[in-house]
């Protein structure tokens, strides 16, 4: 080993098999070890299943991010993990690592580093990937800005205070996890968006779901789903 590990974080698509990019594909190739990332231990995540599709004999291990906001448990059960695999992280001196959509954008990569770094010298290298709101504005053929508009990416498990401020000094939006929001109706009025859609399952082939005007307010319960709104 190296006396810096690198830890290449790449961003492999919002799920969608084909909209990963060629140069994820050639570092997962040439990577030494490979973690993948698991909301649930026992069942592949979509980061895993699009570089199990390219890569059908390669090792993954998985790693548990559980799906909460307590971040010092986050962080020990992360720690945990690593531990247990230490000797193969310590041989290791490139370490491929994917994550859904954009390698940068609320990605899983930035806890992976910091519990790394815990444990060895590790330099993070960035492969981008597509964006979810990307791929959902392709599937309802519709431009997502134009021009000098303004967009504005909202995560729904921001404060109502917050999304409702970023709302009104925006021309284009695509809020995230919007199943996070408990009343969206208070939040986004349909007066002022001209365009308001919802994708679900985006790309993904028999699951794929729009829907337009109101009713892309109404229903929310997919946590896969991301809203598109212009003005």
């Amino acid at each position: 080993m190296t006396s810096s590990a690198q830890l290449i974080i790449a961003g492999v698509g919002p799920g969608s098999i084909g909209l990963i990019t060629l140069e994820a594909i050639r570092e997962a190739l040439c990577s030494d070890m490979i973690l993948v990332p698991r909301s649930k231990i026992h069942e592949q995540g979509l980061a895993e299943k699009v570089i199990a599709h390219y890569l059908p004999s390669r090792k993954l291990t998985p790693i548990l991010f559980p799906m909460t906001r307590d971040s010092n448990r986050r962080d020990e059960i992360i720690a945990s993990q690593l531990e247990s695999i230490r000797s193969e992280i310590e041989s290791s001196e490139e370490i491929f690592f994917p994550v859904l959509g954009d390698s940068v954008l609320y990605s899983t990569g930035a806890y992976l580093i910091e519990a790394m770094r815990k444990i060895i010298p590790v330099d993070a290298r960035f492969i981008p990937g597509i964006s979810a709101h990307s791929l959902a504005a392709s599937c309802a053929k519709r431009f997502i800005a134009l021009s000098d508009e303004i967009l504005t990416i909202i995560p729904g498990t921001a404060s109502p205070e917050k999304i409702s401020s970023a709302l009104e000094h925006s021309d284009s939006a695509a809020i995230y996890k919007p199943s996070a929001i408990r009343d969206i109706k208070t939040l986004v009025d349909p007066e002022k968006f001209r365009v308001m859609i919802r994708v679900e399952f985006a790309g993904i082939e028999g699951k794929e779901k729009i829907c337009e005007g109101e009713s892309a307010l109404e229903g929310i319960n997919e946590y896969m789903s991301v809203i598109l709104l212009k003005k």
